[in-house]
This record gives C-alpha cells, structure tokens and sequence, in this order.
C-alpha cells in the first residue's frame, strides 16, 4: 500500500510540474522590438484611406470585424482557425497517469477500469488539432501632415477541442503573445500594396 501511495503522489508530482511548464509563453523580446515590429507609419494625407486599406487587408485575411471606431481609430477583429499544438510534456504526463490507472486496474481485477477512461480522453484531446483564436487590435493615428501611424496587436489563443470535458471546452490551453517579425511585416506589405 505504501508503495503504491508513493506512485501516485509522484504521479501527481509529474502531472502538476508538466502542467505549468505547458503554461509558459514564448521567450519575449526586448519591448522596444516589439513595438518597431508592431508599428508601421505610411505616407498618406488623412486617416480614412489608410483605415480603409487596413479594414480590406484584415477582410482578405479572413478575419471577422468585431468593432470598429473611425473617430477614435481603433479595429478588434478576431479570426478562428484549427492548428496542431500538442505538448508533448502534457501527453507523457497523462501516459503515466495511463499506465498507473491500467495496472491498478489489471491488479483490481477489473473493477477500477473506469479510471482508465479520463486519461484516455485527455490523451486523444491533446493530439487533435485544436481551436485556434487569434484577436486582434488595430490603431490608426495621424501623427503628422502626410505620415499615419498604424499598430497592429495580435494574440493567439489556443482552446481545447469540447470533446465532453466541461473544463476545456472554451478556456484558453495556451495564450501566445507573437513575437516574430513575419506577421507584422506581411500584413504592413499588403496594407502598402492596397495604399497605392
């Protein structure tokens, strides 16, 4: 009995440690980075055509329009998606969390295999694509005669699949701020190609 009380809380150990290292975000960069990469400034007399090509280029990105200010400058739009994040810790986690619940239930006789069930379905939730949401802020402002100045914020928010489990079918998994350049500049190349 010890021995197997010593299995379970090192199990849970495992599972607890595995769970909070899935929760970490991505390295971050240095603030003053990341806000050359979200900001754009282009050559236009008035506010209204830039915020008009950047309404087109978030429409052809298939993004949803959720709110729109022209006075003040501001644009929430969000867009869902299905992508493949799986971690890997979380997936080894639930595995021991298996294979402890299998042998418990091979010594049981039988009788404990709906323990066998929960971890199982964790398993299989973990290796599906899941629901990605990304939501989005954009602000436009004049900032002199002829120069717009445009910020582009974009979050994403991994969800878990609704698979029956009421804990995760809509809570974010996993909330990324993005760090790369590649978003931002092609989004600001296609609001330029749509300026001129």
């Amino acid at each position: 009995m010890k021995k197997l009380f010593c299995i379970v809380t090192i199990l849970i150990f495992c599972f607890y440690h595995c769970e909070i290292s899935y929760s970490k975000t991505m390295p971050r960069v240095k603030q003053a980075v990341l806000e050359d990469m979200q900001t754009r400034y282009f050559n236009a007399d008035d506010t209204e055509s830039v915020m008009s090509a950047v309404l087109v280029t978030l429409y052809d990105s298939d993004y949803t329009i959720e709110d729109y200010n022209q006075d003040l400058g501001v644009i929430r739009v969000t867009k869902t998606l299905k992508a493949s994040y799986t971690s890997k810790k979380r997936v080894a986690g639930w595995s021991v969390v298996l294979a402890a619940a299998t042998a418990y239930t091979v010594f049981s006789y039988g009788a404990t295999a709906a323990s066998m069930y929960s971890p199982t379905r964790r398993i299989a939730t973990e290796m599906k694509d899941k629901t990605v949401v990304i939501d989005a802020n954009v602000y436009i402002s004049q900032v002199d005669t002829n120069k717009v100045k445009v910020k582009f914020i974009p979050v994403e928010k991994v969800l878990q699949n609704a698979d029956g489990f009421a804990f995760n079918q809509m809570a974010p998994v996993k909330v990324i701020r993005i760090y790369r350049p590649e978003p931002y500049n092609e989004f600001f190349n296609q609001v330029e190609a749509k300026l001129k």
